[in-house]
């Protein structure tokens, strides 16, 4: 990044990009959050987030030491998470709250998305995310979540699950029998998709293919755009959800109920838009365009180009395709890239075809980074509007046929249609039908209340990482008209051990914390977070260390380290200039 910027600023001159100057400047004034770069230029590596979180833990513990209410405890644990940037921990109690705020594994998490996040938006804010430099997502951004994933695999590999049968897989290897399986939720996402454009067909309903796009202040356009706000993709989807939020309310005031799926998928810079493929009934159609175009251009419709491009409506045709083929590629692009050929985005006007990169050993295809930008940004790709839901379906197909022998016609149905069977004889093979599925639920359009097959759950003890509590897990179906009556799916427990044979401990985490008063108790244990923590420079935090002894330390860093040069030199008075003139 830095490299590059200092490409732009030698070809360009700094008075050209000061937005970017004052940015960098802002980086490199902020002490309170992780830096983005070593002083050595650099990217900031797991080690300081491992600091951070250490330092965090100490902060909370030395306020359960001298404060004495709960409220101001946590009161001043908000404080120290607003300060870094992230939100304070929840929780149903007090005590849950305070026990993840001394938990140096969820400061860990939540400072190291944070990070990631802040250093993905300074990239679009430089104009570093685009489609003539990285699209979707800086190479930086993409290369550390490849990494993340590729050690998460290697995890979940050296893991063995073991059930009470006797069988034993790799917890990857399950994962792989899951929606984690890229080639499966594709799949089944296309299999939901044909399901609802056959439900279309048999109502003699139309298919509209919507895209809907943000006003053009939360597009960075490569840093090129004047009026860019500085959002980030996560307010420009909440934008969007938001939108969408009052077409569904509105069309719902005038008896529209809509059904099919909604895909979103980045800008080049970025900033998300959607697609959205719905079906609705003839009548229905001129009266839905307006409402959604009306919502869609409610703020800054009057920007130029806002009518030709803020939403866009394709009627699918009968005889010009299927539904399910035009959005194929939309489903594909942004799971896999299988069968999609080249990986295309039109940007301003013109259309780029994204290729590879390699980066080292490390090949990003387009299609992983849109996956990468989904996994840093924590933006749902894929979600369904309307028709019965798809937790149904799954559990449907857990469980066995001889479970409902007995059933009421509307589960007997509805498994049925969740089955697939495998067979030469053309007379027994059956694929799975969504569309049948949809049917004996009560039809694509029907409301939640009156589904005729529901899930059946159980209420569940679970000994959690902050707290001990109760909820309700899953262990069947019943039909609504006969809610007694259950019919259960089949379900495993499961030992999970270290492939070397060494078992994998799983328990509630201790904390030296004892109800947040007075001193910690010792029982021939050290408190976590208090004597045994490193205190940075490489050793541990025993006697003689305090929190000012730490403060000190970080003003010396200050008056030494060179990334502080700028504001010695007086770049904190022109700092404060521009930001009260």
């Amino acid at each position: 990044m830095a490299k590059a910027m200092y490409g732009v600023f030698q070809r360009d001159g700094q008075e050209a990009h000061q937005p970017k100057v004052d940015l960098i400047d802002r980086l490199l004034l902020d002490d309170d959050r992780i830096p983005l770069a070593t002083d050595t230029g650099a990217i900031t590596g797991a080690a300081a987030i491992w600091h951070a979180a250490e330092r965090a833990v100490r902060y909370v513990h030395e306020h359960c030491l001298s404060l004495q209410t709960m409220d101001a405890i946590l009161a001043a644990v908000g404080v120290e998470c607003a300060r870094r940037g992230i939100e304070a921990p929840k929780g149903d109690t007090e005590q849950e709250q305070i026990a993840r705020a001394v938990d140096k594994a969820w400061w860990r998490r939540h400072l190291r998305t944070e990070w990631k996040r802040r250093f993905e938006h300074v990239s679009i804010q430089l104009g570093l995310t685009s489609v003539r430099n990285d699209p979707y997502v800086s190479r930086e951004s993409a290369l550390l979540q490849e990494a993340q994933n590729r050690a998460n695999r290697q995890l979940l590999e050296q893991r063995i699950a073991t059930n009470e049968h006797g069988q034993s897989y790799t917890v990857a290897e399950l994962a792989d029998k899951g929606m984690a399986n890229k080639t499966l939720r594709r799949g089944e996402l296309m299999t939901r998709i044909r399901g609802f454009e056959e439900c279309a067909d048999s109502r003699g309903d139309v298919g509209m293919f919507w895209t809907i796009t943000c006003p053009s202040k939360f597009h960075s356009v490569g840093g090129a755009n004047p009026n860019y706000n500085g959002a980030t993709p996560r307010q420009a989807q909440a934008y969007l959800v938001e939108v969408y939020a009052l077409i569904r309310s509105a069309l719902h005031r005038v008896g529209i109920r809509p059904y099919g799926f909604r895909i979103a998928e980045p800008h080049s810079d970025g900033c998300p838009h959607w697609h959205m493929l719905l079906f609705v009934a003839p009548e229905h159609a001129e009266r839905m365009e307006a409402i959604v175009r009306h919502y869609a251009l409610a703020e800054d419709g009057d920007e130029k180009g806002a009518q030709k491009n803020r939403v866009k409506l394709v009627r699918i045709e009968a005889g010009k395709g299927t539904a399910a083929g035009y959005i194929a590629k939309y489903v594909s692009k942004n799971i896999d890239g299988a069968g999609v050929g080249d990986h295309k985005t039109f940007e301003n006007g013109t259309t780029y075809v994204i290729a590879p990169d390699v980066f080292g050993d490390v090949e990003i295809t387009p299609s992983a980074r849109v996956t990468y930008w989904s996994q840093v940004w924590g933006i749902r790709q894929f979600q369904q509007i309307g028709g019965a839901p798809v937790g149904v379906w799954r559990e449907l197909r857990r469980i066995k046929a001889e479970t409902i022998q007995g059933a009421p016609e509307a589960i007997k149905a509805a498994h049925a249609a969740c089955q697939k069977i495998e067979s030469e004889d053309a007379a027994v093979a059956k694929q799975a039908s969504f569309a049948d599925y949809l049917n004996a639920q009560g039809g694509p359009t029907v409301e939640r209340r009156k589904l005729a097959v529901r899930i059946a759950a159980r209420p569940v003890t679970i000994k959690g990482r902050y707290a001990t509590y109760e909820d309700d897990k899953p262990a069947g179906v019943y039909a609504s008209a006969f809610p007694n009556e259950v019919y259960e799916s089949v379900r495993y427990r499961w030992t999970i051990e270290a492939a070397d044979g060494a078992g994998v401990a799983l328990g509630s985490p201790w904390t030296g914390v004892n109800k947040c008063t007075g001193e910690p108790e010792f029982s021939g244990r050290p408190s976590r977070g208090m004597s045994m923590e490193n205190r940075g420079d490489g050793r541990t935090a025993g006697a003689g260390w305090s929190f000012d002894a730490d403060k000190a330390r970080d003003e010396r860093f200050k008056e030494l380290s060179p990334r502080f040069a700028p504001m010695r030199q007086g770049a904190h008075l022109n700092e404060l200039r521009r930001k009260y003139e």
